[in-house]
């Protein structure tokens, strides 16, 4: 076979298997004619690639006149991915097959000593154990996803920073997990994976301008323009955390003082819970937390503020008016139509939910319509390691540009050229 009929070929196959992932079922007369390559190529090509068990017949067509279509999907049992996702109290690990479908599932506490080494190694360590549980052979594994929870270069893999571990900066992680498992590795920031994972399966399933606000450890922001994750220039855009709210406050992580994070983010709620515990303030939450200040969480905070505590409810109020007003700022910057908030405000609906909603309400321009939908997220703690798991599959399977008119259309060019010179 020759060079140039061997490329053909391996362009075909891309599209067909691609059109196939991104409609489910299909029939082989809908993939020519939506692929414009013929029909006895198709056949020829269908039939290859079922006898490679990379796609399976499923049943047949239930509407339509005449016979009924054998129809085609992707064989979930061609291979599988794993996504990978960690911050600073956890790695979360699955296993996903090629449909999509969360196979295995890990997590752990992150090491106490957050070394960069340490780190990498749990990793791994992880990965290796849902490969294990995933039920498939080592030799299926087709590449893994790792989200990180600061500012990455995603084209060259690599983890620049993190505000919340200072340590971790300069990480060549993608070199260093394709090191050790032979397979590509995809990289790239929590939040964005969160967001993707969202917008495929979640609250943001058929939006097409999207926001995902992550509180947690820091404050991020996904965003889905057009349909499309976006990444922005310098693939830095959603820093929503590092916004400046607070004049001559505190001095951020990042280096600069009065961002978001020093006053909304989860640890910051708690680091001024403690502070004002140790000044005198009297609340349950000392009660709560079996008099140990260490073992002050969140859902420490959420349940005192449940039961009318005025230190957990002034504090999530002062928390929740910046957030709040940092998000319209977004919205009346970007337009979206959706915006959700993390999962880990599901439980805080009256809290932090509705306020926020009604700030949104109350300061996004809406000369030309409603205002956006404010929702939760649905997917819950694996959502960056799934979200990073299909991004990894969409560039395992990414679609060849065009279809079989635009290749014979290349092909030609090529040839013009050629003998023109």
């Amino acid at each position: 076979m020759t060079n140039k009929s061997s490329n053909k070929t391996a362009f075909y196959e891309s599209l067909l298997i691609a059109y196939v992932r991104d409609h489910g079922t299909v029939s082989r007369t809908q993939l020519g004619r939506s692929t414009h390559i013929r029909m006895p190529v198709v056949t020829a090509l269908i039939r290859d690639l079922i006898a490679r068990g990379i796609l399976v017949e499923s049943g047949r067509s239930a509407t339509g006149r005449g016979r009924k279509q054998i129809l085609l999907s992707l064989n979930s049992r061609h291979g599988f991915v794993v996504g990978i996702e960690f911050d600073l109290d956890r790695i979360i690990a699955v296993g996903v097959d090629v449909c999509g479908n969360i196979v295995a599932k890990r997590s752990m506490a992150m090491p106490a000593q957050k070394t960069n080494t340490a780190i990498v190694q749990e990793l791994i360590a992880l990965a290796e154990c849902v490969i294990r549980e995933s039920g498939y052979e080592r030799s299926a594994l087709k590449g893994i996803g790792v989200a990180d929870p600061g500012i990455v270069d995603s084209k060259e893999g690599v983890a620049l920073m993190c505000s919340l571990m200072p340590e971790w900066r300069n990480v060549p992680l993608r070199r260093l997990v394709e090191s050790h498992f032979g397979v590509p590795v995809l990289l790239d920031e929590n939040t964005r994976a969160k967001t993707f994972c969202e917008h495929r399966h979640g609250a943001g399933q058929g939006v097409q301008h999207l926001l995902l606000i992550d509180v947690g450890s820091g404050i991020g922001c996904g965003m889905i323009m057009n349909g499309q994750l976006y990444r922005g220039h310098t693939n830095m855009a959603g820093e929503l955390g590092h916004v400046r709210v607070v004049e001559n406050g505190l001095i951020c992580n990042c280096g600069s003082s009065g961002c978001l994070e020093t006053v909304a983010s989860y640890p910051a709620i708690i680091r001024q819970v403690i502070k004002a515990l140790q000044d005198g303030t009297q609340s349950m939450i000392t009660e709560l937390a079996g008099h140990r200040l260490e073992a002050i969480s969140m859902a420490t905070v959420f349940e005192a503020a449940g039961h009318g505590d005025k230190l957990a409810l002034g504090l999530l109020d002062q928390a929740t008016r910046y957030l709040g007003q940092a998000i319209a700022n977004a919205v009346n910057l970007l337009n979206p139509e959706v915006v959700l908030l993390d999962e880990s405000m599901a439980g805080a609906e009256n809290l932090m939910v509705t306020p926020i909603r009604q700030i949104i309400h109350r300061q996004v321009i809406t000369m030309a319509g409603k205002p956006p939908e404010v929702r939760v997220a649905k997917i819950g703690a694996e959502a960056a390691a799934w979200g990073a798991a299909m991004l990894m599959l969409d560039r395992l399977f990414e679609a060849p540009s065009g279809n079989a008119m635009t290749w014979q259309s290349s092909v030609a060019i090529r040839q013009c050229r050629t003998a023109a010179t």
